[in-house]
């Protein structure tokens, strides 16, 4: 149970905090690989950005489904059910091993989309972006394992742990980048391949951490986690129907927003460099946005769990209006001084101007953003993720990708036009998961 002696927003803040630093942490993962691979040559450099955007956009789906312990988990723990807490981890271990044996067909899946994303007439970008990817594959059973200790962790209002094992991971992929890469203290200069291989080591390594914690001796003792549990297909279907839909939705809108990039692209290089200065900005941002919701999602979990529904409510709209109001801040230094923003990393006339255009626009959206990011996580707290995952898929392909395109091709509106409709959708899936969570059908999920 959280501590109630403390405010709400006290909870919220004591729990989100640690988890910006931590997504902060994956953020740099990602920048610490193209960071070296970019002293190889920019073929390697290509290659390494193109494959993780595949990479991220597909692991989503099987990540997401194994950090949905947190809704299990806090459940439990807002029960003061111990037993049941190390019984939901071993039902979401159960789940994962399963999905787990279908990283045997991602290699495959890979080729595929290496193959569609990468320009015909680089054929070195393809294959070194298949090699890239084919290599990390092997890391995702234990990004797996590591995301259910995750959930583990924080769905018991414990988030330093994985910031701590989140920042020992960058730091071991650093060594082993500098290690791999380039072929420093003797060890074979591997290029692309070394980026990769660093990546899996690290996330074995964080694995290997994460099952120490989970069988520590005060785990075991209070838990009962040494207690092995083979879990019936009703029990691994229950973990499956509140995590895929939640992993879907993540990557309903991480595919959204590249097609929506790419749609940007086709307007010019000026509007394309414009768009790639803004999103380093909005990163920032929205890293907080989502730490909020992770927060949220434990919290309502823990609270319906304790039989208090109007409580989870309120953590629901204390932590929107946190959410709102950090965000809120953030796009103010959009308006203030948009061009000296865009002005660092370009001098470009033409890219500063489409740069303003987009950070005034998105300095507007982020209020609705944060509301939007808080409110899903709180559905998905109390198990609600099939509406979560419906109303991205709707709003984003039904709604988001066709205005910005006849807004963009139809009504030469340009970049700023593109930007207008995500403003737009933003908005609209804001307004959609606040009446979802007004009208409080959640309160009532049963999870088993």
């Amino acid at each position: 149970m959280p501590n109630q002696a403390r405010g709400l927003t006290w909870q919220i803040a004591l729990l989100s905090g640690p988890l910006i630093l931590q997504n902060f942490s994956q953020t740099l993962m990602g920048a610490v690989d193209t960071y070296f691979v970019s002293s190889v040559s920019t073929e390697a450099l290509a290659a390494v950005g193109l494959a993780g955007v595949i990479y991220f956009a597909v692991l989503l789906l099987f990540r997401s489904t194994a950090t949905s312990t947190v809704v299990f988990v806090g459940r439990a723990q807002g029960e003061q059910d111990d037993k049941k807490v190390g019984l939901m981890v071993w039902r979401a271990l159960n789940a994962i091993a399963w999905l787990s044996l279908l990283v045997f067909i991602l290699p495959f899946l890979f080729r595929l989309l290496m193959g569609l994303a990468a320009p015909n007439d680089e054929p070195l970008v393809q294959s070194l972006g298949i090699e890239y990817l084919q290599i990390r594959t092997f890391e995702i059973p234990f990004i797996l394992f590591s995301s259910v200790v995750w959930g583990f962790l924080v769905g018991r209002n414990d988030s330093r742990t994985p910031m701590i094992l989140a920042w020992i991971t960058v730091g071991a992929n650093i060594f082993l980048d500098w290690l791999l890469v380039a072929g420093n203290l003797g060890a074979p200069a591997l290029g692309v391949a070394g980026a990769a291989y660093a990546t899996v080591i690290a996330n074995g390594f964080n694995a290997i951490l994460s099952g120490f914690i989970l069988w520590s001796r005060s785990n075991r003792q209070l838990y009962h986690t040494e207690k092995a549990h083979v879990a019936s297909w009703s029990e691994i279907k229950n973990v499956l129907v509140v995590g895929l839909p939640m992993g879907f939705g993540d990557f309903i809108e991480i595919a959204s927003f590249s097609i929506f990039f790419a749609l940007i692209a086709r307007i010019g290089t000026n509007a394309l460099a414009a768009n790639q200065i803004a999103l380093q900005y909005m990163s920032l941002s929205f890293t907080f946005g989502i730490a909020i919701s992770m927060a949220t999602s434990s919290l309502v979990s823990q609270y319906l769990g304790a039989g208090q529904p109007d409580t989870a409510e309120k953590v629901g709209y204390r932590a929107c209006l946190f959410a709102m109001g950090g965000m809120g801040l953030i796009g103010l230094s959009y308006l203030i001084a948009p061009a000296t923003l865009i002005g660092i990393f370009s001098q470009d006339e033409a890219v500063i101007e489409a740069g303003v255009a987009i950070l005034r626009l998105v300095a507007l959206y982020q209020i609705f953003d944060g509301a939007g990011i808080v409110f899903a996580g709180a559905l998905n707290g109390a198990g609600d993720t099939t509406f979560t995952m419906i109303g991205r898929l709707i709003l984003a392909w039904g709604g988001f990708l066709p205005l910005a395109w006849v807004v963009i091709f139809r009504f030469e509106g340009g970049v700023r036009g593109a930007w207008f409709s995500a403003l737009i959708y933003l908005f609209s899936l804001a307004v959609v998961y606040f009446l979802r969570f007004r009208w409080g059908k959640w309160k009532t999920i049963q999870l088993a």
